[in-house]
């Protein structure tokens, strides 16, 4: 009976874990001048800024999971400072369902090397006075299990990614 139980449990247990598997379909550095709008980026005196961007794609759903990596300081203003016009600027560049994103912001953390990641909460995007699409949104920790998948998706594209030394 006993071991009929933990058999139970084990099977239980195994069937809450679901395997996803990704695709790296981008992973380079991403620049962006002023607040990340569309009218911002070809005015010479705004300042550059970047973060390296990945792209991967769930197999079985399709659905994109975007990480914008702060990659340290002098990289001009962060992309928390900027998500609302970046992310729509992201999609549609690379031609990605804004309705099934998902997206993280990674952060080197400062007394651990450890990397941070923030999901972002899309709530509704619209258009500005200027014709731009922006979005709404909020941050919140990534959960743990997300933690992992987000650190095997940077280790698979390696040494593009800057890890801050302390």
């Amino acid at each position: 009976m006993n071991q009929s139980k933990q058999d139970h449990n084990h099977v239980e247990s195994a069937s809450h874990r679901r395997s996803m598997y990704f695709k790296i379909t981008y992973s380079a550095i991403y620049n962006w001048k002023g607040s990340g709008n569309q009218r911002e980026q070809n005015n010479p005196s705004l300042m550059d800024s970047f973060c390296h961007l990945i792209i991967a794609q769930e197999a079985t759903t399709g659905a994109a999971w975007v990480l914008l990596i702060d990659q340290g300081d002098d990289t001009g203003i962060s992309t928390t400072n900027c998500i609302e016009y970046i992310i729509p600027r992201i999609c549609e560049q690379f031609n990605l369902d804004i309705s099934s994103l998902r997206a993280f912001e990674v952060w080197p953390h400062q007394k651990n090397p450890r990397l941070k990641y923030t999901e972002i909460v899309i709530s509704d995007v619209n258009f500005d006075n200027e014709g731009d699409r922006v979005l709404r949104n909020s941050w919140r920790p990534a959960d743990s299990n997300d933690e992992k998948l987000l650190d095997q998706l940077i280790e698979t594209v390696g040494d593009k990614v800057i890890h801050e030394e302390l």
